[in-house]
């Protein structure tokens, strides 16, 4: 009996050793919690509301140790980066208007009226009977007829048959259109045809066309012009129809452009009267100064270059740049 009293003993300290030494190695122990880091917008603000022009200002965020600061503790600002004041030493350059430095070009279309400025004695329509013959012309061209043909139909502008209406203008300074002509060729998309602008003049009908490119402001050429009997500023003595000019102006074009070619002698096709002695040179001339159609083409070569037929009120021409 004594026996088992002791085996029991035995086993019941036995037990108690064994539960007291593994404790510490089986129980978990409490989770250490990360700081988290506070973001602007979960930062709570003691400072009182600031001034819109108030200078950004930093709250650190919490997670650092030893007043050091982590890489999950960056300072965030609390104020927008477009409230800071902008820099004094990059100051951004300001640009001139687009009206006082952009060339545009126009075709107008002008239908006058009895007592309108510059009017022909033989324009006798009313005020009224205008406005409803430029709307007419405006939907016509906007449907698809082209202006030039129109301006060349319809246009009481003295001269708008041989310009057929083609003109550039620098809005800022209008000319004889006048600032209300240049600022609505402006405001119009380039390709399109506005509705008719009243002026002391009459109703305009204007239509924008493609800006012209940037390039040379005066070049230097010469040229051969072959007219014809129909043109609308033809020469006098020419007696060739316009098929006949077209061929004998894209007979000349081919050889000019032949690398041995002689301008001297081919200029001596020319029906301009007393350019056969200089060989058609016009010396140097600036934008402007010549029709529309044979600018764009002068301006467009690269120099020493000879052009392929242009067609202008005068004829056709055959234009070499040489500066």
């Amino acid at each position: 009996m004594m026996r088992l009293s002791l085996v029991w003993m035995w086993m019941v300290v036995l037990s108690a050793v064994l539960v007291s030494g593994c404790a510490p190695a089986v129980r978990k122990q409490p989770r250490q919690r990360l700081p988290t880091p506070v973001t602007a917008a979960a930062a709570p603000s003691t400072e009182a509301p600031r001034a819109a022009e108030a200078p950004a200002t930093s709250v650190p965020t919490s997670g650092s140790a030893g007043g050091e600061t982590s890489p999950a503790s960056t300072p965030v600002s609390t104020s927008d980066a477009s409230s800071a004041p902008p820099r004094a030493a990059s100051p951004v350059p300001t640009s001139p208007p687009v009206a006082a430095q952009e060339l545009i070009e126009v075709r107008v279309l002008v239908v006058a009226y009895a007592g309108a400025e510059n009017a022909r004695a033989n324009v006798t329509r009313t005020k009224e009977q205008a406005l409803e013959r430029a709307n007419m012309i405006a939907r016509m061209a906007k449907s698809g007829d082209r202006l030039a043909e129109l301006v060349r139909k319809y246009s009481d502008r003295p001269g708008a048959s041989e310009d057929l209406g083609l003109f550039r203008l620098r809005p800022a300074q209008p000319g004889a259109f006048g600032a209300v002509v240049g600022q609505a060729a402006l405001a119009l998309e380039p390709g399109t045809i506005g509705s008719p602008v009243e002026t002391p003049a009459g109703y305009f009908v204007i239509e924008r066309r493609t800006n012209p490119p940037v390039g040379p402001t005066k070049v230097s050429a010469r040229h051969i012009l072959i007219s014809y009997a129909t043109a609308d500023h033809p020469i006098a003595g020419v007696k060739r129809t316009e098929a006949e000019a077209r061929t004998l102006a894209d007979q000349i074009a081919k050889q000019a452009k032949d690398p041995g070619a002689n301008w001297a002698t081919l200029a001596q096709h020319t029906d301009e009267p007393g350019s056969k002695e200089t060989g058609g040179d016009l010396g140097s001339f600036a934008r402007g100064q010549m029709v529309p159609a044979f600018e764009r083409v002068a301006f467009a070569l690269p120099v020493g270059s000879v052009s392929e037929v242009v067609q202008t009120p005068f004829g056709f021409h055959i234009i070499q740049r040489y500066e």
